[in-house]
């Protein structure tokens, strides 16, 4: 097919039957042969579109979901749209409505991973291999957090962990399994440990030993007995019905597992589509694995070289090797409209990235789109030549951002509390409340409404205070409705109170009144809260509670490089730990592209639009010419 008949083709499937605008067919025109090429790709064949940064892949992702939705024949099976956050959910759903043109019909599915699983695979068969009591006529599991507190939670003790590993106790809610090394991990707080390294450690094998010597049993409490009792106190805790977030994939795993089950899923949703798929984990990745083995054909859109979440078990390597196994076919997008063609080049560099790339963006800042500025113990110090830079080349200082790698080094930079106010969504709304400025309220209402989200599991726009039709009739009532739990939140003095308090005690001692308080007003609209554990975010515990203000029209931001994922800024300031013992927050590090420290480093690097600038401690001759080598121009402070 020619271009030209690539864009009639779609043009004629999604203008029939219904009004298509002007604006929509223009969207069309202006995409490119790559982009075509993917959309009208066929559907019956497993496809990695491998989508550089800025390469407009959820615009992509959304025309192509449109474009099928209204190829779709059977009003009885559908498409499954999938993503990882509520908020992409969201912008997925507005880009497929946008380019279909009326109400998707609900055979289809847009979504989280997450909520797909649970709804359609664990929640509604896992009841029929594990024994769920029979006096219950809800046969789901009941989430428990992993950070559930034993001391406040007695229920919990049915479900030990009985192995004696010294000075702890491990219930069955803080265990969950790696697929990717195939071991038990134990979360504890703000750490994960895997249970064999536990094992195998020094001070639990001596306390073993001593066990083994006082009962004269020198084969007691062999690993492959440790294995037996996770496995025997799982199996106790999906019995009765409980589960933490991660078993949902375990569960879901099992259902599939019976042939009639699987056929059953892939005969409803035939077609599946998953954006950013370098984040699916090992065990999500053996979902779909067999869901693919039943028939089911899959599209994954995203980047390898963006694989950031390691901790959530995302593997590169395992994700290559399922590609192989199930003989998906690769496509590329490889022009970015959002970088300099200088920017993009020095980003593949680093990244390891074999096939060529276009930049779509003129250039602002001539031999200095790329650069790199020196500073000696103070990271501010190359702020300060940052915000010069922003000046010379007229970038408006709230389009440009300062990243690093930990909350850490973001709230030392940032003069007191992060930026990110979503870190404690509550308070900072409570704080921003009493504040009683009409931009401090309307903060604090959106801060509300994204918890509410979170908790709710319902999806809307952060630029109207997440509002869905699902929990509300009507914005104005469920402005109200936000309105009425802050004022009675902010007229508890407990609740108010900062002052010589830690995040981990204001959490301890106001977490069942917040929960009481929104359950109370969400019944008003007919609405039950579902069953919660509110717990410290991981890192604040011990901090200081501070004082939450709006940041000055003017102030620098700083955030950390995972939380800008997707973002587009015109100018970031990528700063560099002093020195290797930051490890993935370490320059040299960032260069390595095989490791995940390098796609952190690359993910940083692509937010740009039009200046890229490193910040780095002191570096040797050596250094200086391997960065430069690289295309980073060193900033000087004469720089024209």
């Amino acid at each position: 097919m020619t271009r030209d008949e690539k864009i009639e083709e779609l043009t004629e499937v999604l203008s029939a039957g219904k009004v298509f605008t002007q604006q929509a067919k223009e969207r069309i025109e202006e995409k490119t042969d790559e982009q075509l090429d993917y959309i009208l790709s066929p559907i019956d064949q497993c496809i990695y579109l491998e989508a550089c940064a800025g390469s407009g892949k959820t615009e992509v992702l959304g025309l192509k979901a449109a474009y099928e939705i209204c190829r779709w024949i059977s009003r009885q099976t559908g498409i499954a749209v999938l993503t990882f956050t509520n908020e992409a959910t969201a912008t997925i759903a507005d880009r497929v409505s946008s380019f279909y043109g009326k109400p998707v019909p609900s055979n289809h599915f847009i979504g989280t991973f997450s909520s797909f699983v649970h709804g359609h695979i664990a929640q509604r068969f896992g009841y029929k291999f594990y024994d769920i009591p029979g006096d219950r006529t809800d046969k789901s599991f009941r989430i428990i957090d992993s950070d559930t507190n034993p001391y406040g939670n007695q229920w919990l003790n049915n479900y030990r962990l009985e192995f004696p590993f010294p000075k702890q106790t491990i219930y069955a809610s803080q265990l969950y399994y790696k697929g990717s090394c195939k071991d038990w991990f134990v979360s504890q707080g703000e750490s994960t440990k895997s249970l064999t390294e536990m094992y195998n450690s020094v001070e639990c094998q001596q306390y073993i030993a001593e066990i083994r010597r006082r009962k004269n049993a020198p084969y007691l409490f062999q690993l492959n007995y440790l294995k037996d009792q996770i496995k025997e106190c799982k199996l106790k805790f999906w019995h009765d019905g409980f589960a933490n977030f991660d078993d949902m994939n375990l569960i879901a795993h099992r259902c599939l597992r019976d042939e009639i089950i699987c056929h059953f899923i892939a005969k409803k949703f035939p077609v599946i589509m998953i954006d950013e798929c370098q984040d699916l984990s090992a065990n999500e990745l053996n979902i779909l694995s067999l869901l693919i083995t039943a028939g089911v054909t899959v599209h994954y859109i995203g980047d390898l070289h963006q694989a950031i979440y390691s901790f959530k078990d995302s593997c590169p390597a395992l994700f290559l090797d399922h590609l192989t196994t199930h003989h998906f076919e690769t496509m590329h997008l490889s022009q970015n409209f959002r970088s300099t063609q200088k920017i993009v080049d020095f980003s593949r560099k680093m990244g390891g990235i074999d096939y060529s790339i276009s930049g779509s963006v003129e250039s602002k800042c001539g031999n200095y789109d790329c650069c790199y500025v020196e500073y000696d113990d103070d990271e501010k110090d190359a702020i300060m030549a940052f915000t010069d830079m922003l000046n010379r080349f007229d970038i408006p200082i709230n389009d440009a951002v300062v990243l690093v790698r930990t909350q850490t080094a973001k709230q030392k930079l940032s003069h007191g509390p992060s930026n990110d106010h979503k870190t404690h969504p509550i308070i900072n709304a409570i704080q921003l409340w009493q504040q009683n400025e009409p931009v401090a309220r309307q903060t604090a209402l959106s801060l509300l409404a994204y918890q509410l989200q979170r908790w709710m599991g319902f999806h809307g726009k952060s630029n109207n205070y997440y509002y869905s039709d699902e929990v509300c009739p009507n914005v104005v009532s469920w402005r109200l409705l936000l309105r009425n739990i802050l004022v009675e939140l902010c007229s508890d003095p407990v609740m108010t109170t900062v002052d010589e308090l830690t995040y981990g005690s204001w959490y301890s001692k106001n977490k069942e009144r917040v929960i009481s308080v929104i359950a109370h007003h969400l019944n008003t609209i007919g609405q039950d809260l579902p069953v919660i554990t509110i717990r410290t975010p991981k890192g604040t515990a011990k901090q200081p509670m501070v004082q939450i203000v709006l940041p000055e029209e003017e102030q620098l931001c700083v955030e950390t490089i995972h939380s800008v994922k997707g973002g587009t800024f015109d100018a970031v300031l990528l700063l560099s730990s002093p020195d290797a013992r930051g490890k993935t927050g370490f320059w040299e590090n960032w260069l390595k592209s095989d490791d995940e420290s390098g796609r952190i480093g690359y993910v940083a690097c692509t937010r740009p639009r039009y200046l890229l600038c490193w910040g780095v401690g002191n570096l040797s001759d050596d250094q200086r010419r391997k960065l430069e080598e690289l295309g980073l121009a060193k900033l000087n402070n004469d720089t024209p």
